[in-house]
């Protein structure tokens, strides 16, 4: 009998280590722009984003900030 708890307890841990890690692909309108940004991210929802930092040229434009609205819904899926 407490080979089988024991059994099912590393099972639960093992199916909730890999949920943890799930990669998920975000859809971000910026705001006051007509711009979508495509971020994947590996933990955390993404709801949770909020500001994205990103480089438009390395020299003239390093480190501009996009305020968003993020989303996990798969678009193309529902579509078909």
């Amino acid at each position: 009998m407490k080979k089988v708890v024991i059994l099912c307890a590393v099972g639960l841990l093992a199916v909730m280590a890999t949920a943890c890690t799930k990669e998920r692909t975000c859809r971000c309108a910026v705001l006051h722009e007509q711009t979508i940004r495509v971020i994947k991210i590996d933990k955390g929802t993404c709801e949770d984003l909020r500001y994205v930092l990103w480089d438009q040229d390395p020299v003239l434009y390093p480190d501009i900030t996009d305020s968003v609205l993020c989303t996990d819904f798969d678009f193309e899926s529902y579509e078909n």
